[in-house]
């Protein structure tokens, strides 16, 4: 996560819903974190090397909270969810994700439940990113910086989902010979079960559903009629086969570094890129030299459905390069 930038004013926090993970800053749920997702993964970031956690219960540290919002970050989070800076998240370098933490300001004893669902800070001497939200709510916005104590507290066990997402209201069936007795009674929401992620759902996931692995079929070739008399002129003939193409080829879009760089440097990022998950990184040449040449890396094809706006943003929060969108002809 990058280093504080001041975010915009403005009122109103949510609480953070990440699939059945959600809190509220005073309760919080999420399920159990699988040690086997990407985002659970060990991973570099600039040279270092961080290893989350397996576990952590009892779990509580001091030191230096920092905050961000998407003006300084990107639009996803390292497990692959929506960041929306007004709900009560934060980001952690080794806790599992998802956890629950209390966070408590030390210096003004306000203290807020987060869900931690993304990766950082990663400024030497801070412990954790708070969201614009979640900041607010501590007192920390004008500081950028505060000393706090953070805490892993258990799961609620039985989640009640906030406001706005609305519950089917369980429905008592009358006997046909009974006659209907009125009753007044307030109707209970069912309560959610907690959910538990499969072993695949995890950024991999993600990028595996941005990334199309199987190449884009080719539109099926036109059985070309026989031509109608017409002199043999080489003109005629490109303008009846541009007639019979109603459907122009397909593109297909794809990821590439903004920048050309040297071999060893395009090895490198491109092994970066394969040990996260992201297996359709490959290297392509752009330039030669006498020294080498020069390489860009490219990510693709991108699914229909994908965008890869956001992906690009997530990469290069993520440290993982900076790349651009661009198109190639089927």
């Amino acid at each position: 996560m990058p280093s504080h930038m001041v975010g915009t004013s403005g009122g109103g926090h949510g609480s953070a819903i990440v699939g059945s993970a959600y809190s509220t800053g005073q309760d919080c749920h999420a399920p159990v974190p699988d040690p086997n997702a990407a985002y659970n993964q060990p991973y570099e970031i600039n040279g270092n090397w961080y290893h989350p956690m397996r576990g952590d219960a009892g779990f509580s540290e001091n030191g230096i909270a920092s905050w961000y919002d998407q003006q300084s970050s990107s639009a996803v989070t390292a497990m692959g969810t929506a960041f929306h800076a007004r709900q009560m998240t934060a980001a952690s370098r080794t806790l599992p994700l998802p956890s629950c933490v209390r966070v408590t300001n030390l210096k003004n004893g306000r203290s807020v439940v987060v869900l931690v669902d993304d990766r950082g800070p990663f400024v030497s001497g801070r412990i954790m990113d708070m969201s614009y939200g979640a900041a607010s709510q501590l007192g920390m916005l004008n500081q950028g910086t505060t000393p706090v104590h953070i805490q892993v507290i258990p799961s609620s066990p039985n989640p009640s989902t906030p406001l706005p997402q609305v519950l089917p209201v369980a429905q008592q069936r009358i006997a046909p010979k009974m006659a209907p007795v009125p009753v007044l009674h307030t109707p209970t929401a069912i309560p959610v079960s907690a959910y538990t992620p499969p072993a695949s759902a995890n950024l991999t996931a993600v990028v595996d559903d941005a990334f199309s692995n199987s190449p884009v079929r080719a539109i099926p070739a036109v059985q070309k009629a026989p031509p109608a008399p017409v002199p043999p002129c080489r003109e005629a003939g490109a303008h009846t086969l541009r007639r019979w193409r109603q459907t122009p080829p397909p593109e297909q879009i794809y990821l590439e570094t903004a920048n050309p760089m040297e071999l060893q440097t395009a090895v490198r990022e491109r092994s970066k890129l394969q040990d996260f998950g992201i297996s359709t990184a490959q290297m392509v040449p752009v330039s030669s030299t006498i020294a080498g040449g020069l390489y860009k890396i490219k990510i693709g094809p991108m699914a229909p459905t994908a965008a890869p706006e956001d992906y690009a943003a997530s990469l290069q929060r993520l440290r993982l390069g900076t790349f651009v969108v661009s198109e190639q002809e089927g």
